[in-house]
């Protein structure tokens, strides 16, 4: 018997605890949007160290998805349910399900995640079963959620000169983004895969940029960055804004001219090649970017081109290798990034709401109910796929009268970019036309 003791006591000094099980269910009888292809539902807690989720199942096809995992300890959770599958590359973020914010299933509601939660404290859990986006099965949000839009480069650059020149979306929560990520994670390095080089506006914040970095970390990645105030509005004009990648540093600039520099010490771990993105979308994070409203929509961001210069270590110098000025989709360039979405984003990421008029590209992002269907031929604002003098009449009948008109009659016709249409859009548009 003092045996036993000992070896128990030993077991408690060494700190070793035994696993406690988890039951998940969620009810997706309600659920009306599934994805096509392959998909699965997942409880995705990963800052919590979870890995790709954990996959619940529907074995009786009643519409009741549940798992039990008994891999927890004594402590404090939070999670998500998520939809991922072949359409968004099993990203583990495709279709993300909240409890109502603040609600009474929101795990803590004096922060800025709308998580569900749950706390072990030596003992099995079986969770309430809650419907998509609710707390159990009839307190939901139902706000039915919007489409954003986004855009990636189909290769990955490793250092380099990125250059852009854009008009970022004003209004509180919004984020507008010109960014490099590593999207080729290996499944068993968790976020050690973690690398991102950020410039972003949000549009909260009328006079700044933030820049930032994100780093490898196990089991947490980790930021540092600046918000850099700059004297001009970035929602209101195009400005120009680029960073150059080294193994050594990193340097933002803005207008040519350097306003951020991080050194080896912070940069020397971005060492995974990176796609260049583009984004826009609302934050959960009302600290950061303020607090979104739903119903202010639509909004657009504004990209005139994006430039690439490779990086020669010999002599230090960066070389143009290619860039665009957005004339069109250039599938040599981009791919299609517009699905799914990622933690923190109140969006989904929708291919509609991104789109090609008078050399910009321009992401909308739009209530779910807001269909976009744009055919991209700038000034055609009658939509008849070509552009003639019956487009002049239409937009100045538009001017004068103030009539509405559907999103992609907007983007046709607005060559100043400044979302109202004017005078000055009818001298552009006969400006198209007759130099043809």
């Amino acid at each position: 018997m003092k045996r036993v003791l000992k070896i128990l006591l030993c077991v408690t000094m060494l700190g070793i605890s035994y696993p406690y099980c988890v039951t998940f269910n969620l009810d997706l009888n309600d659920f009306t949007d599934s994805p096509d292809g392959n998909w699965v539902v997942r409880a995705n807690g990963n800052w919590n160290n979870w890995g790709v989720g954990i996959t619940l199942f529907d074995d009786d096809d009643d519409g009741l998805y549940t798992v039990t995992n008994c891999s927890f300890s004594t402590g404090e959770y939070q999670f998500v349910y998520v939809i991922t599958g072949e359409f968004d590359q099993w990203s583990n973020w495709g279709i993300v399900s909240n409890p109502p914010m603040g609600g009474d299933c929101d795990f803590n509601p004096n922060d800025t995640y709308a998580n569900y939660g749950f706390s072990i404290q030596n003992n099995n859990i079986n969770l309430q079963t809650h419907s998509w986006n609710c707390c159990g099965l009839n307190d939901c949000d139902y706000w039915e959620g919007c489409n954003s839009g986004a855009l990636a480069t189909d290769q990955s650059y490793l250092y380099g000169r990125f250059e852009v020149r854009m008009k970022s979306a004003d209004g509180d929560g919004l984020i507008s983004s010109f960014f490099t990520y590593n999207t080729n994670w290996e499944s068993d390095l968790g976020n050690l895969n973690w690398n991102e080089i950020d410039i972003e506006m949000t549009g909260n914040r009328d006079n700044s940029v933030q820049f930032t970095t994100h780093h490898p970390g196990d089991p947490h990645s980790w930021s540092i960055g600046e918000i850099v105030e700059v004297n001009f509005n970035p929602h209101l004009d195009f400005h120009d804004y680029a960073f150059e990648w080294t193994p050594d540093f990193i340097k933002w600039f803005v207008d040519g001219q350097e306003v951020y520099h991080q050194g080896y010490s912070i940069v020397n771990d971005l060492n995974f090649s990176q796609k260049i993105m583009m984004n826009l979308w609302p934050a959960i994070w009302e600290n950061w970017a303020g607090e979104w409203d739903n119903q202010d929509t639509p909004k657009h961001a504004y990209y005139d081109y994006v430039k690439y210069y490779t990086y020669d270590s010999l002599d230090g110098s960066f070389s143009l290798l290619w860039e665009d000025h957005f004339d069109s989709f250039d599938s040599y360039i981009w791919e299609d990034n517009s699905s799914g979405s990622f933690g923190g984003n109140l969006c989904s990421f929708s291919p509609s709401n991104t789109n090609f008029y008078n050399g910009h590209l321009i992401l909308s992002l739009t209530d779910i109910s807001q269909q976009i269907d744009c055919n991209e031929i700038t000034g055609d604002i009658n939509i008849d796929s070509m552009v003639d003098i019956v487009d002049i009449v239409v937009l100045v009948d538009t001017v004068l009268n103030n009539n509405e008109l559907q999103i992609c009659q907007i983007l046709s016709s607005d060559m100043d970019f400044n979302n109202v249409l004017n005078v000055s859009d009818i001298v552009s548009l006969i400006h198209i036309i007759l130099n043809g």
